[in-house]
């Protein structure tokens, strides 16, 4: 006697298939789309990096003049 397997595990069998297929497909998408994010926050470091010098020239410009106030 020959046993062969139910058709009932080949559904199962492709609904694995599937879900594995569909996953790997996901994360190539969602990889694939964390491009622009990456550039955004590069836009947004360099914001802040130019706030910072700003805010670094503002300081010692006010340094400066108290000085020329206390003399």
């Amino acid at each position: 006697m020959v046993r062969n397997t139910p058709p009932s595990d080949w559904i199962v069998y492709t609904v694995v298939l599937g879900v594995a297929a569909a996953t790997l497909f996901g994360k190539h998408l969602i990889m694939k789309g964390d491009e622009p994010i990456n550039e955004a926050i590069k836009d947004d470091i360099k914001d802040i990096e130019q706030t910072v010098e700003n805010i670094e020239e503002k300081a010692l410009e006010l340094e400066k003049d108290i000085e020329e106030k206390l003399k």
